[in-house]
């Protein structure tokens, strides 16, 4: 468990001692479930919350309690493996907000968790610094879980816009597994965008008033930011949505083509079917049976008929 004691101006890493023995003094706390459980007796959390930060299979939202708030958020990584169908994943995160005490509760330690505790302690002991608040540490660590989404977002347009020029290009290459891996990738990011802009949202409202007033300006700004994010995911999504289309469009002209081709064969086979057909009824007195230009006339009535079909389906363009 770490713990640092905030200041008017300073923030001070203490020993879980202290944490026992003062009672007005404010602390950020980075800390496992396990931590959690065994000083429970202290923090006089709800057990459901406790038991909810031990399981990694909770949904995102923010419960508001009289004394303390308790959030489940997801932090979005890529995937190591880079499969395209989880190119993205998610990973659990929860906190406590409390007049005294703000706990970020991590299973392992994490990239996310590591850069804020870094950022904070450099911007409160750097050059610029700033005032450190339990409100602005939040503020902070949230604003980390969408700064770098704008490059991610790009990058999945990039890829529809790559793969409508291939549509346009080869239509022979089925795309539907692309096409169905990209809408996967911004159902995830909608279906992650639209808790945490609920739990921002709950934040700012600020129910219970362990938020300082001062700090409610900062999470107006995170609501906006996450409302943004989550509108351009509906665009990438109506984006994706042209391209399938157009993609069925290809896919459909192609097919007509063939469809054409095969209609222009079996209407010049039609009519030669029919002679065919004809001469080969077994009536006894047809002429042309025994006539010595009896088979040159049938060939030739049969090229005669074939240049006719063709010359009337270029004439229509049909081929």
């Amino acid at each position: 468990m770490e713990i640092y004691r905030i200041g008017e101006g300073t923030i001070k890493a203490v020993a879980l001692d202290e944490l026992y023995g003062q009672k007005d003094a404010r602390y950020w706390i980075i800390a496992t479930p396990e931590e959690i459980c065994k000083n429970n007796e202290y923090f006089r959390f709800q057990h459901s919350t406790v038991q909810e930060c031990m399981s990694a299979k909770q949904h995102p939202r923010l419960e508001v309690y009289d004394d303390f708030s308790f959030g489940v958020l997801n932090f979005m990584e890529k995937n190591p493996e880079n499969n395209d169908s989880n190119w993205l994943t998610a990973k659990e995160l929860n906190f406590y907000l409390s007049p005294r005490h703000l706990i970020l509760v991590s299973r392992s330690k994490n990239r996310l968790v590591d850069g804020v505790k870094r950022e904070v302690l450099e911007g409160v002991n750097g050059p610029y610094s700033f005032t450190p608040s339990l409100s602005r540490i939040l503020y902070i660590f949230m604003d980390r879980l969408t700064s770098m989404d704008n490059i991610v977002l790009k990058e999945i347009e990039s890829r529809i816009a790559a793969l409508e020029e291939q549509v346009l290009e080869d239509i022979k290459k089925d795309f539907t597994r692309e096409i169905i891996s990209l809408r996967k990738q911004l159902l995830f990011l909608k279906r992650y965008y639209e808790p945490l802009m609920d739990i921002a949202e709950g934040l700012e409202e600020n129910e219970n008033g362990v938020l300082e007033e001062g700090s409610l300006k900062y999470f107006r700004i995170l609501i906006n930011r996450i409302q943004r994010l989550n509108q351009n995911v509906l665009n990438l999504r109506d984006y994706v949505t042209q391209v399938r289309e157009a993609y069925q469009a290809q896919v459909d002209i192609s097919m007509n083509r063939i469809m054409k081709v095969f209609t222009v064969i079996t209407a010049i086979f039609l009519p030669l079917t029919l002679i065919a057909g004809w001469y080969g009824m077994n009536f006894e007195h047809m002429p042309e049976l025994k006539w010595i230009y009896g088979y040159p006339y049938v060939f030739g009535l049969s090229i005669l008929v074939v240049c006719i079909s063709l010359f009337i389906f270029s004439k229509h363009h049909y081929i």
